[in-house]
């Protein structure tokens, strides 16, 4: 397996990270946990079989895919030697370029010519093309310097709000998000929930967990530390909350190999992005 990123500096305001998957021969059938880190995603594939399953339901990983939030893990499975392209959105992204209610996407891998045919066209013929992957990168910079977005009050409270849950880790409550935005819970929770895709209890609740397992995955601190770090009562809280994460107990998580969520998590969130609303002041 290779995970691969690319620079998304350009963009940084759309854009969390261009990465590229790639398995050999060798490498499959390879089978791992995803755990959600609060983005959407669209994704190509390029050749080769990957499909996602979540419970009973199988959907295969085909032509441009386009994920909405997810707020528990679901499984990746590769049956042959595959190839793909991904796009990692900052929150509130693909609501300022499609103007959509992004909740609507929850918990779905669909079509991205079925869900907005629109948006297919612009990516089909940079995604699909037969460039390097560093082509493509260069070839999306220009796309999304140049895309019209969708700017408004309710999108620059969501993104102040997302920035808050990020400075604070997770580690906090509504109220204290409220306290520096101004708003009604009802109109955040709602403003939130249309433009993000989830409510912001549980995005701040996934991103608290999603920073205490990319730490623990980096052995940057031990995992008794981080339950107290990260708020968590005891064991027991922090157990009640890994099962609803990761569909699994700890014990048997931490005797499987997740080669593929280690890495992306030792990845993921080792940078910190400008916000968009500091991309618009400087």
């Amino acid at each position: 397996m290779n995970l691969e990123y690319f620079d998304h500096t350009p963009v940084s305001n759309i854009i969390e990270e261009y990465y590229e998957l790639k398995f050999n021969e060798d490498s499959v059938p390879f089978e791992s946990t995803v755990l959600p880190i609060g983005n959407t995603h669209i994704t190509s594939l390029f050749y080769g079989k990957q499909k996602v399953v979540i419970g009973k339901t199988e959907t295969p990983i085909e032509n441009i895919v386009i994920s909405g939030q997810f707020f528990r893990s679901y499984q990746f499975l590769i049956s042959k030697a595959s190839h793909s392209f991904g796009i990692s959105f900052h929150p509130t992204a693909l609501y300022k370029i499609l103007n959509t209610d992004i909740s609507k996407l929850y918990n779905k891998h669909l079509q991205l010519s079925d869900y907005n045919n629109d948006l297919y066209q612009l990516l089909n013929p940079i995604m699909n093309s037969p460039q390097s992957s560093e082509t493509i990168v260069k070839n999306l910079n220009i796309l999304f310097q140049n895309i019209d977005l969708n700017i408004s009050k309710n999108t620059n409270e969501v993104d102040k709000a997302i920035e808050i849950i990020k400075n604070k880790e997770g580690l906090l409550n509504i109220q204290e998000i409220l306290d520096q935005i101004k708003i009604s819970q009802k109109t955040l929770e709602n403003h939130f929930k249309k433009i993000v895709g989830l409510t912001p209890g549980k995005y701040t609740r996934l991103y608290r967990f999603v920073n205490l397992m990319r730490k623990y995955e980096s052995q940057e601190v031990d995992l008794n530390d981080l339950i107290h770090k990260y708020d968590y009562y005891d064991r027991s809280h922090f157990t009640k909350d890994f099962k609803l994460f990761m569909r699994q107990s700890p014990k048997t998580y931490f005797k499987t190999n997740n080669t593929l969520l280690n890495e992306y998590l030792n990845n993921c969130l080792l940078y910190t992005s400008p916000s968009p609303r500091d991309r618009q002041k400087s």
